[in-house]
């Protein structure tokens, strides 16, 4: 009965802290977490190794998520404000 409440607590609090980081805003944190979510979820379905497939799927989130800030942090209208024109 312990080990149930520990790990609904558990994955409650894992939601939550998902949820987190997708609105956080950061495009590598939340592919690392989607993915690592989704690679869990993959490995669950498919009944091969939920751990291994979250590391990966978070490592694959993670990398595409660094790639996406990296393009965005290069552009040159980062800084170009719409609604002040002269």
């Amino acid at each position: 009965m312990k080990a149930a409440i520990t790990n609904g607590t558990i994955g409650a609090l894992g939601g939550c802290l998902l949820v987190a980081l997708v609105t956080s805003g950061c495009a590598t944190l939340t592919g690392a977490a989607l993915g690592g979510g989704i690679g869990a979820g993959v490995g669950a379905a498919t009944h091969h190794s939920v751990e291994r497939s979250a590391a990966i799927g978070a490592g694959v989130g993670g990398g595409l998520g660094a790639l996406y800030d990296i393009y965005h942090w290069g552009r040159r209208d980062r800084y170009y404000d719409y609604y002040d024109r002269d």
